[in-house]
């Protein structure tokens, strides 16, 4: 399916592999603390760039909570996956209508503290190219606008 929706992906899959990453499709980000593969691995960093449901409506459409269900499930799952003094980087728009989202109390809730917000500059990740994700546009990028990258640790206190 990626090779279909995004016009790198065959390239961007084959330079990882050559790197020695390993690849996987189809984790969902709610579940992906017992999918088999990764049951029993630690990282010391998650990254999750411009998290969005792929609905039909307009994200500013403030009644989509599913948004926030992405990113709080994506959240408890990652808490369970970082190794000590890890964290769990989320980029995303600040703006209103993304600021109703309420990132950093989704984070809190899965037991997450922040630990430093920084403004997204792109520059920062050289070849980094965001894409839409979904619909006959999905290979076209956006203009990330206004937005932060989260950072969060583990509170020790739960």
């Amino acid at each position: 399916m990626m090779r279909l929706k995004y016009s790198g992906a065959a390239s961007n899959l084959r330079e990882l592999e050559e790197l020695g990453c390993t690849v996987m499709h189809g984790v969902n980000a709610h579940t992906m603390n017992s999918h088999p593969l990764l049951t029993h691995k630690l990282f010391g960093r998650i990254v999750y760039n411009f998290p969005q449901a792929a609905l039909k409506r307009s994200e500013a459409n403030i009644r989509q909570i599913d948004h926030r269900r992405l990113v709080k499930g994506f959240f408890k799952s990652a808490s369970d996956m970082m190794e000590e003094n890890g964290e769990v980087h989320v980029t995303h728009k600040t703006p209103d209508p993304y600021s109703k989202w309420e990132i950093e109390k989704l984070a809190e809730e899965a037991g997450l503290f922040l630990v430093e917000k920084v403004k997204f500059r792109k520059s920062d990740y050289p070849g980094y190219e965001n894409k839409r994700g979904s619909g006959s546009r999905a290979d076209e990028s956006f203009p990330p606008g206004n937005c932060c990258t989260f950072k969060f640790g583990k509170s020790t206190s739960l």
